[in-house]
């Protein structure tokens, strides 16, 4: 089959096949030949087609890694959620920091009128002076987190911090978010106000103190006497053995990566990243997760799941769209222009020949 073909189907939009999935163009194939085409053959072109890699559809709800922990304090959560919508009735405070001890299931709330890493680190420190320490804490990736001054902080009390790898959130923390939300929603319906930072520690207390069918009992009376019992009541006295697990992608692979996207963003709109990255390490957990490295050697922060990843071909004659010309220069009599490539970071901008430009993206 040739390449000539496939494209012609595919960038015709009057053609039935054109700029959809492997089937639609497949079916295309059968009607303009008389025969099928190998899918093999159709997927790796489609794996190498931006029109197609960057509109995938991604999969919204996906089986994630279970956390497993066997003491109290062993691994913490943490995340900042967004109050700025009612920042007008609550002295301009517009975020919480929210943390929770995943085993005991026990809960830290912080008000923050900002999320810059000093404001970030002085409420998160705060909550060690109660004298409750972790050995690890999971955030997101967010520089709330990634800083000098919260770094400082885990260094100075020895704790591991890492993060989640993209929009997959600290599930533990999220679900008391929402149980949080709720009770914050109910009490503001009850009370017929918006304002809940004179309550929300006493909401903090009502939750801490509530008895949770998942650990059967409440969390303030886990300790490190009933740690173990608590272990047992999550997961069984022994966790199940993992099946013999598949790997999706090998090393080496070059993949994008699934777009953080808002709910309100709908599905036609760009769904993967313009950059693209390599696997550079398989990770055998249930579901397997995956660590990359991008274009230059870097590693990226945190794992990634096999439905996050999409594998593509970059072929030779890969071209790039431009998003600006930052710079322009002569050398040895040829006219050369910095520019910044679309979709990727500013250190991959780079000098090229005038002649190359073919167009620039129109915002």
């Amino acid at each position: 089959m040739t390449e000539g073909l496939l494209k012609k189907i595919y960038y015709d939009p009057s053609n039935p096949g054109s700029y959809g999935g492997v089937e639609s163009l497949q079916r295309a194939i059968f009607e303009k030949k008389g025969s099928r085409a190998n899918i093999k053959d159709v997927k790796n072109w489609l794996s190498a087609q931006d029109a197609y890699t960057l509109h995938k559809p991604v999969l919204g709800k996906f089986k994630t890694n279970r956390v497993f922990v066997k003491n109290m304090d062993e691994q913490w959560q943490a995340d900042l959620v967004d109050m700025s919508n009612l920042s007008k009735d609550n002295k301009d405070m517009k975020f919480m920091l929210t943390c929770i001890d995943i085993l005991s299931k026990y809960a830290w709330v912080r008000v923050l009128r900002n999320k810059t890493g000093v404001e970030v680190t002085d409420a998160f420190n705060s909550i060690l002076k109660e004298g409750r320490v972790p050995k690890k804490l999971q955030t997101d990736q967010g520089k709330e987190f990634f800083n000098k001054n919260f770094q400082g902080l885990m260094k100075k009390h020895n704790i591991v911090h890492f993060a989640t790898g993209t929009g997959q959130k600290a599930s533990v923390c999220e679900r008391f978010n929402r149980t949080l939300r709720n009770k914050m929603w109910k009490y503001f319906t009850a009370v017929n106000t918006r304002k809940y930072i004179d309550v929300v520690q006493e909401l903090v207390h009502s939750y801490n103190h509530n008895y949770h069918s998942s650990i059967k009992m409440k969390p303030v009376e886990v300790d490190e006497t009933n740690s173990f019992k608590v272990f047992k009541t999550l997961y069984g006295l022994f966790p199940s053995r993992v099946k013999k697990l598949r790997f999706k992608f090998k090393i080496g692979d070059v993949v994008r990566i699934s777009r953080l996207k808002a709910h309100f963003e709908k599905g036609y709109e760009q769904n993967y990243t313009d950059e693209y990255f390599t696997i550079s390490e398989r990770i055998p957990r249930d579901p397997p997760v995956y660590k990359l490295h991008d274009a230059d050697g870097e590693e990226i922060t945190g794992t990634f799941y096999e439905p996050e990843l999409q594998k593509i071909i970059v072929g030779k004659d890969k071209s790039f769209k431009i998003e600006k010309i930052i710079q322009e220069r002569m050398q040895n009599r040829k006219k050369m222009c910095l520019v910044k490539w679309v979709g990727w970071p500013d250190k991959f901008n780079s000098w090229i020949p005038a002649k190359d430009i073919v167009n620039i993206v129109k915002e």
